[in-house]
């Protein structure tokens, strides 16, 4: 690919497609850029360095840059990245070295329907600000677990929310997508409309168009009960057992969990993530897990609270900018095949605990029965799991460490770790296809992991909207379809 950084018509025509103002393009060497191009969640992201940032604020600008820079894309003279809240620790996914970042976090808006029953939401939204503006009508709606991940990246790569249980991937709460496809067209992707788009996009990441609003439906907001709850290391198994158990035997829908094992700064300790979404206290399905023991007490965080307030909490787990990445995979539930799991993670610990700075987590996120039925009953995804196939658990590594000289060492052992993983799993036939997306790294199949009918539908709806492959060649970052 050529370089873009010192093409003149290129910088004409982004000036041409954002207009006057100075703020709507940051280019290397200056102070705008280098606080722009450093505002991502890993720091392998922002040492990416495209040639140019640009901001749009309008849907029109957004279709003018498409416009414009498709010419160059398709001759190969520049290549883009899509930007939302730039949360995905995949750099090249949201950051192009020597191309053209399009930063869309100046599109901004969350607008209720006139009768409250789903909000708009512009794409330079968090779920902070998402839920912010809900609460004060008593309404939310099946967004992130953390408040500053980005509205765009969560749902084009499926999310899981805190009430996925009852209403299925977040994704699934989506009722339109409006999105600027590669002729610089603006169109609606609904259930009645563009009907294959509206089911590729949930999921279907960047493979499409650039997606300028996200229309979701909403619901009455109720103080959520739960927190987090730590345990002593030796209670890893005892409490995975109880999990086991909740998803083979699921009893209340209004009930989230995450679970996992987890080491930093030198000391180990298990803990459990769970909330009751509509407040009930100590329900029976959490009540199990609150009594083992040992727990380390005064670090509990079990209350009361608002559904944004949970989310700041884990916000806190990680900082923008650090050293951090995600590996998963997806198994069917089994007590043995995690402890075997449980031990490889202790035996990968031991050989890089002396990493400066070293978080290093091991954990387990359901997806359940209720999840894969509603999302079936939403009018489906790109993920197409049926529900036959849950109860299922959606495992996450993910390593936090201070140092780059530490990068490779770290990147090899996970990776021998997640190779051995999925080699048992597949041996004891409890591997399953799908790759949460959001979670993936980025040597990752996960367009095969949607199955081959799904991939093949997806492969059609780009062909149909982007018969140029605009958005598979000129948007080399994410998941591609070919």
């Amino acid at each position: 690919m050529m370089s873009s950084i010192n093409n003149p018509e290129i910088l004409a025509a982004l000036t041409s497609a954002l207009g006057s103002n100075p703020a709507s393009l940051s280019q290397p060497g200056t102070a705008e850029y280098e606080n722009d191009n450093g505002s991502y969640y890993t720091a392998f992201a922002n040492e990416v360095k495209p040639s140019f940032i640009a901001k749009p604020t309008t849907v029109e600008q957004v279709q003018s840059l498409v416009r414009i820079l498709r010419p160059f894309v398709l001759a190969g003279s520049c290549q883009l990245a899509i930007r939302g809240a730039g949360h995905t620790p995949i750099a090249s996914s949201v950051n192009i070295q020597d191309g053209i970042t399009i930063d869309t976090r100046g599109l901004k808006g969350i607008v209720l329907s006139q009768d409250k029953s789903t909000v708009d939401i512009s794409v330079g939204e968090t779920w902070t600000t998402v839920y912010a503006d809900l609460d004060r009508h008593g309404l939310s709606t099946a967004g992130g677990r953390v408040g500053r991940v980005g509205v765009p990246g969560f749902i084009l790569g499926g999310g899981l929310s805190m009430v996925s249980s009852r209403r299925g991937f977040a994704c699934d709460s989506v009722t339109e997508f409006k999105i600027v496809l590669a002729s610089g067209e603006l169109v609606r992707a609904n259930a009645d409309e563009n009907t294959d788009l509206w089911v590729a996009l949930k999921g279907g990441l960047n493979n499409f168009g650039i997606v300028t609003s996200i229309t979701m439906t909403t619901f009455p907001a109720t103080d959520i009960w739960g927190g987090i709850t730590y345990f002593l290391p030796d209670t890893f198994m005892q409490i995975m057992s109880k999990a086991c158990g909740f998803v083979n035997n699921e009893i209340d829908q209004d009930v989230h969990f995450m679970w996992s094992a987890g080491y930093g700064y030198g000391h180990r300790a298990v803990s459990c993530v769970m909330y009751h979404t509509q407040g009930k206290v100590k329900p029976p399905a959490i009540q199990s897990f609150l009594d083992v023991q040992p727990q380390i007490e005064q670090m509990s965080t079990i209350r009361t609270a608002k559904n944004s307030d949970f989310c700041e909490e884990l916000g806190r787990f990680s900082i923008d900018g650090n050293r951090q990445y995600w590996a998963t995979l997806t198994i069917k539930p089994d007590l043995d095949l995690i402890n075997t799991f449980h031990e490889r993670w202790e035996e990968t610990l031991e050989t890089i605990k002396d990493v400066e700075g070293l978080i290093f987590s091991l954990g387990f996120h359901p997806l359940t029965k209720g999840l894969l039925e509603a999302s079936e009953k939403a009018g489906g995804n790109a993920m197409d799991i049926p529900p036959s196939d849950g109860p299922l658990f959606v495992i996450l590594i993910n390593p936090q460490w201070a140092l780059s000289q530490d990068d490779s060492r770290i990147f090899g052992a996970v990776e021998r770790m997640m190779g051995g993983f999925k080699q048992l799993a597949a041996e004891k036939g409890l591997l399953h296809r799908y790759l949460f997306t959001n979670y993936a790294d980025k040597a990752d199949d996960v367009m095969v992991g949607y199955g081959k009918e799904s991939l093949e539908r997806l492969k059609a709806t780009s062909a149909k909207y982007d018969p140029e492959g605009v958005f598979q060649k000129g948007v080399p970052g994410g998941f591609k379809l070919v």
